[in-house]
């Protein structure tokens, strides 16, 4: 483990996120590696660099992946019944949320941990890996088209939350898949910190 400011352990990052997702079938390498995490397809699981949060969410061995230019991982979504125990279960493995505020009505707290991790609390009895959100430079209407010309239910793209972000989202899969325009201050798809996987 790396020595984080002060000589203190560096927290755990997130270093691969397993979903019930064929990349392949969206024309995304398949693993899909980003700047941060790898994204494979299988059972829910996930990876961590060291002593991730206990949330109960199963292990997934680590794996490569073959990163796409101009696509990357935005964030991570979580579920929980209680977004305060949430935050003292990553306290545990040390870490502190960016952010908490509340989203559409949910108390929601924001990690770093490669990607952002969005824990947003909700009516399930245990912690549950629900989705990613991919951002891409490529225009979301010509994504919604190539994908639905393959068969995929797309939504149209919308404004999201971010000012000056836009997101679509994939109907009908085991996960929950969303792809965003990019926020302007990162470039996806380039590599930050030499942390690129291939």
């Amino acid at each position: 483990m790396r020595a984080g400011e002060g000589g203190a352990p560096a927290p755990p990052r997130l270093t691969l996120v397993r979903l019930p997702v064929p990349w392949d079938e969206f024309d995304l390498p398949n693993p899909l590696g980003t700047t941060t995490t790898v994204l494979a397809t299988g059972p829910i699981g996930w990876a961590w660099s060291a002593g991730g949060p206990a949330f109960g969410i199963p292990d997934a061995p680590e794996a490569s992946g073959e990163a796409l230019e101009g696509w990357d991982l935005d964030h991570v979504v979580l579920l929980v019944p209680d977004v305060a125990g949430a935050i003292a279960v990553a306290a545990a493995a040390g870490l502190v949320p960016r952010l908490t505020m509340e989203v559409r009505g949910r108390p929601t707290a924001f990690f770093r941990v490669g990607p952002i991790l969005e824990v947003v609390e909700s009516p399930v009895r245990a912690p549950a890996l629900y989705g990613v959100a991919l951002v891409t430079t490529e225009p979301l209407e010509v994504v919604a088209l190539r994908w639905r010309a393959a068969g995929r239910e797309v939504t149209d793209p919308r404004p999201a939350l971010q000012p000056g972000r836009r997101i679509m989202t994939v109907k009908a899969l085991e996960a929950g898949l969303a792809v965003m325009s990019p926020d302007g201050a990162v470039r996806p798809g380039h590599p930050r910190d030499g942390n690129r996987r291939s």
